[in-house]
């Protein structure tokens, strides 16, 4: 098994990478506890989740088991916590009651759409269109409230730009991954793809970063 783990991270070592980069917002998010939001504390929840199934599906894939199980899955549960951490920026909004019920109907979808044996496209298109809806509600909710003096400096700015660069970016991984998970299409062919979703990822996990980075400014930055 150790011998197929040094295979896998010599084909494929920018998965390492993008692995270990969850922790980058994890380690800094814990060193700066004291003055992140409720929201952005919630978000360490997200890279602990990203985390703990990146380092599982490896572990299957050392064994030789199918991940499309965990794969199917983890959408259910990001879609909660991103809606834990836009909710909480929509409390005095109506915006965040259908933010509830657009939730609440793509985790039925993803749960209807579910597939043991095979990826689910349906689970993975719903989730990232949700998020890329979600962040540019937030990004409208911002520019019409015009509470935030400087953007650089507003915490939420970096991880929904972040956010929306990944979900948008692999949304069409995700639309046609039925086919890009096929027999139909070589290592070569499907690598790009892959590699393409990884370093959008890692682009995610540097802004969340930037995020929890300036969220001591973040009192004086609200107006």
């Amino acid at each position: 098994m150790t011998e197929r783990l040094f295979h896998l991270i010599e084909k494929y070592p920018l998965n390492l990478v993008s692995h270990l980069f969850s922790l980058l917002p994890i380690a800094l998010g814990l060193a700066l506890l004291n003055c992140l939001s409720t929201s952005y504390k919630v978000v360490l929840l997200l890279f602990a989740l990203y985390f703990i199934s990146d380092t599982y599906s490896l572990w299957l894939v050392m064994a030789r088991v199918s991940t499309y199980p965990i794969q199917n899955l983890q959408p259910l549960f990001e879609i909660g916590i991103i809606t834990a951490v836009y909710l909480n920026s929509f409390r005095k909004n109506e915006t965040g009651k259908w933010i509830k019920l657009a939730a609440i109907l793509s985790a039925f979808i993803i749960v209807f759409s579910y597939r043991q044996s095979t990826i689910s496209t349906v689970g993975l298109t719903t989730q990232r269109l949700f998020e890329t809806i979600t962040v540019l509600l937030y990004f409208n909710k911002i520019l019409i409230e015009a509470r935030v003096k400087n953007i650089l400096f507003h915490s939420m700015f970096w991880l929904s730009s972040g956010l929306l660069i990944y979900s948008a970016g692999t949304f069409f991984f995700s639309l046609f991954s039925s086919y890009l998970y096929s027999d139909t299409i070589s290592n070569e062919e499907f690598d790009p793809f892959w590699r393409l979703n990884q370093i959008l990822y890692i682009i995610f996990c540097l802004m969340s970063s930037v995020g929890i980075w300036v969220c001591r400014y973040e009192i004086d930055n609200l107006s």
